[in-house]
């Protein structure tokens, strides 16, 4: 699963893109991070009561990884929101022109290392201009929640700058810009 690095004025992030369906056995670029942030909303309760079904077969590309943070105590968070299956399928009547973006998506998901940053940008730049609500408007909301939130909250109780992972699908990519931009953020939300 392809990663890329890059930093904001609250946090330094290490963003792996993957596959939801591919298992994922690359844990060794989130070791030193002080937080996890996957793609899946939590529930009212916190995260917590989710572990057991993200830890179950069910989630392997992200099984690997969270059972790193669990053994290791290192904080998991959802900051993303629910999709019903309608909401799945209006994001190909939104982005009509997905099925171009879809080889690069693949060949990224299967990856495990540093993706092109280039290209990394031209599918992100893609999304932010179809403006998909699945896609691009998650990305400003997860952004929004992670780098307004998350980050600070660590910041906080570490005394420090954090240093976050996250795990997305490969559809995802405009995430990056979106913790470096609030403009782009505000603009979709």
């Amino acid at each position: 699963m392809a990663y890329t690095t890059f930093s904001t004025n609250n946090a330094d992030y290490v963003l792996q893109l993957g596959n939801h369906v591919a298992e994922n056995r690359q844990v060794d670029i989130f070791e030193g991070i002080d937080g996890l942030v996957i793609e899946m909303a939590a529930n009212a309760d916190g995260l917590h009561e989710l572990l057991p079904y993200i830890l179950s077969a069910e989630h392997p590309q992200m099984y690997s990884p969270v059972t790193y943070c669990a053994e290791n105590q290192i904080p998991i968070f959802g900051t993303d929101v629910r999709t019903t299956i309608i909401a799945q399928l209006r994001l190909h009547l939104d982005t009509p022109l997905l099925g171009l973006q879809l080889p690069f998506l693949e060949y990224y998901a299967r990856q495990e290392k540093k993706g092109n940053e280039r290209i990394l940008k031209g599918l992100a730049d893609w999304s932010f201009v179809m403006q998909s609500q699945v896609g691009e408007g998650r990305n400003g909301i997860n952004a929004r929640k992670i780098e307004e939130f998350v980050a600070p909250l660590l910041a906080e109780r570490l005394g420090r700058k954090p240093h976050l992972g996250l795990i997305f699908g490969t559809g995802h990519m405009g995430l990056k810009q979106d913790l470096q931009s609030k403009r782009r953020r505000d603009f979709t939300i």
